[in-house]
């Protein structure tokens, strides 16, 4: 490589690691990933938005002989990443933090190299549609892949608000229901204003305008690793998610999809899955039986986002929004469905049976515990704002 396109490369990545000194607070994963053995390549896939720039630049400020790159800069377009690693491994940098991986074709068999050469440790970022498991066994062995989820109310309430609230375990927020109510109970009208900005970390200014041109690069180039994106396919992925937003918890069914879309319910299911490894929709599926289908979710804050098209939001789809974005990340969950007529308690999350619901909701249906939109606590009774400080 040139002297000069790597002395821009360098000017660069010291220009960013000094920019990102103003961000102090950091996301959870940043101490999950500095415990990492040191033998193993480190890699964070995410949607758009999330901090995965931002996270990989706090950890490569924290790191000796580090320098940073994104693998789209236009600076390395004729190059390889096997290329660029080498040309500053030459340098002396051992610890090669790379954005945007997934921009450069061949760029698991590059990394694949450069393990066995043992000359550089790498960290990169990449989108939610990566999957290591799938791109290569030998890979999947040398790297540990990391999913940094949207930034949880806990974490959105510290880096947006200045806050500095611990993340609680799913015990203790159950257990301390009541002390955590009183504690932090200023913050409970705050979890509507997390549904509508929240999730991503876009400045305030210009905040939908820079998260709708993410969905949009996320369906015409993230997808892209998946299959072939068409003018249809876009249009049908776009389509997909309105619907989903406008709709109340169990209305979307493969077969509407298909009836909606104009596609075959193959098809149908397809999209949902696409949209689920591209991280824009997350999937629930059912406790016992494997045949009924999944219920369907959108990442926050998807569904306040396509409401500004002009329609209500059902409120209970928020509420089990939240709920399911939180919980997903530390517990398996799955949700119950009765026989017909049969009213059941909505999700099990590891060993408790737990009711998403609003501030009056008795306890008939007999869950271990009601997630509620208040304040309220006793009786099983949790305030549903707790549940975002899971994270």
């Amino acid at each position: 490589m040139e002297e000069k396109i790597l002395t821009s490369l360098l000017s660069t990545s010291r220009r960013l690691m000094m920019w990102v000194r103003k961000f102090p607070k950091k996301r959870f994963l940043y101490n999950e990933l500095r415990k990492i053995d040191e033998e193993y390549y480190i890699g964070v896939k995410g949607i758009r938005g999330v901090g995965k720039t931002v996270l990989l630049l706090q950890l490569a400020n924290e790191t000796e002989k580090s320098v940073y790159f994104s693998a789209d800069s236009t600076l390395i377009k004729p190059f390889s990443i096997y290329e660029v690693v080498k040309s500053l491994a030459e340098l002396g940098y051992r610890n090669i933090f790379i954005d945007e991986i997934h921009r450069k074709p061949n760029w698991s068999e590059d990394l694949k190299t450069l393990y066995d050469e043992h000359e550089v440790r790498i960290f990169f970022s990449g989108s939610s549609a990566i999957d290591i498991l799938h791109l290569s066994a030998d890979l999947s062995r040398r790297v540990v892949l990391k999913e940094l989820p949207p930034a949880s109310f806990r974490e959105w309430l510290n880096i947006k608000r200045g806050f500095n609230i611990p993340r609680l375990s799913l015990k203790t927020v159950i257990s301390k229901s009541f002390d955590l109510t009183n504690m932090y109970m200023e913050l409970h009208h705050l979890w509507m204003e997390y549904m509508e900005k929240g999730g991503v970390l876009y400045p305030e200014s210009g905040f939908y305008e820079a998260f709708e041109n993410s969905i949009r690069k996320v369906i015409l180039e993230d997808l892209s690793s998946l299959r072939e994106i068409n003018v249809k396919y876009e249009t049908d992925a776009f389509k997909l998610l309105y619907l989903v937003a406008k709709s109340a918890p169990f209305e979307v069914k493969y077969s509407t999809i298909a009836n909606e879309l104009d596609v075959s319910k193959n098809m149908a299911i397809r999209l949902v899955e696409d949209l689920s490894k591209a991280g824009l929709i997350c999937q629930v599926q059912t406790c016992k039986s494997i045949r009924k289908e999944p219920k369907i979710y959108l990442t926050i804050p998807l569904r306040k986002f396509f409401a500004k098209k002009g329609f209500s939001v059902n409120i209970g789809a928020l509420r089990e929004e939240f709920f399911i974005n939180h919980v997903r990340w530390i517990s398996e969950v799955c949700y119950l469905k009765g026989k017909r007529g049969e009213k059941t308690p909505d999700f099990q999350v590891g060993e408790w049976i737990i009711e998403v619901d609003g501030e009056r909701k008795g306890r008939y249906q007999k869950p271990d515990y009601i997630a509620t939109d208040g304040l309220f606590t006793g009786r099983g009774k949790v305030p549903l704002f707790l549940f975002g400080f899971v994270y």
